[in-house]
């Protein structure tokens, strides 16, 4: 993993930091977790390839009424213990970038975020693939969205995917301290629209969705969005088959013996559907030549 680059920060640079920070102070139960937002939050974006409590707490100076002998236990009980209300962090945080970027031209991105882990213990971990590192490996799976508009861009939301191997390992949900409403067993895409779901409730303008083929491909992610009044630009598989044509289906009907009829199934005549490969074969191509910068 590459190592994060962060340029120093002066004075003017931390008191902004502060004052953002200070916009969150509502979302905790009590004052002095509050006041550890901040020196989490300079940690974080502070030059350094390792962002866990441990080497953390050593590259952030404490101001003095936070002063305490034992800097990483402070941040620890800070990150795991103290009460605080994340929907509400998260609705503030929306609320802030909306300041900045809601436009009625804002599109909404669908899209993986994944957190290379060396152990079993985090929550949802397990092989799978990985695109921070380009392969299969350890690691955590995130569902994000995120805002793009002509005055800028930022993410919006994000929930952890969780696998079936920890869905059926109560045990293991309970030592991870994974909450009971957490314990659904949903699709990536159906986290996407519940994301969704959410902050456009917030009142966050846009009407187009674009994600990739791991979510176009998905009859119910591309309906899920269609129900919901949203266009979308999504990639797909050469897998994928379509109809070129509107076709004409014979609803299930009553059995009268034998298996009884599930689904509806194409009329006599009606035109057949196609794999998208198949497609591309027969139509006409036009080359398109471009050049880095274009």
């Amino acid at each position: 993993m590459s190592k994060t680059y962060t340029p120093e920060l002066d004075p003017e640079a931390l008191s902004r930091l502060d004052a953002y920070a200070a916009r969150f102070r509502d979302a905790f139960a009590l004052d002095r977790p509050a006041r550890w937002c901040p020196v989490y939050l300079r940690g974080l974006i502070t030059d350094g390839e390792r962002k866990s409590i441990e080497p953390l707490s050593r590259r952030v100076p404490l101001p003095p009424e936070l002063a305490v002998k034992d800097p990483e236990q402070a941040l620890q009980q800070f990150v795991s213990q103290s009460p605080w209300d994340e929907q509400a962090a998260w609705k503030r945080y929306r609320a802030v970038m909306a300041e900045c970027f809601a436009d009625p031209a804002g599109i909404f991105v669908i899209d993986d975020t994944t957190f290379p882990k060396q152990g079993k213990h985090s929550v949802g971990v397990q092989r799978q693939h990985c695109g921070a590192l380009g392969k299969k490996a350890n690691c955590q799976c995130a569902v994000s969205v995120h805002y793009v508009s002509p005055k800028g861009h930022c993410p919006l939301d994000l929930r952890l995917y969780l696998p079936e191997s920890w869905l059926g390992d109560e045990a293991r949900l309970d030592r991870a301290g994974v909450p009971e409403p957490e314990r659904r067993m949903l699709t990536k895409g159906q986290i996407a629209l519940e994301l969704l779901d959410r902050v456009r409730g917030e009142g966050l303008p846009g009407q187009l969705v674009l994600a990739d083929a791991g979510y176009g491909v998905s009859g119910p992610s591309r309906a899920g969005l269609a129900e919901r009044g949203l266009h979308y630009i999504v990639g797909v598989t050469d897998e994928l088959v379509v109809f070129t044509e509107e076709p004409r289906w014979i609803e299930p009907t009553a059995a009268t013996g034998g298996r009884p009829q599930k689904r509806p199934r194409l009329a006599e005549g009606s035109p057949r559907p196609v794999s998208l490969r198949e497609l591309a074969s027969r139509t006409p191509r036009r080359k398109v030549t471009w050049r880095e910068g274009t």
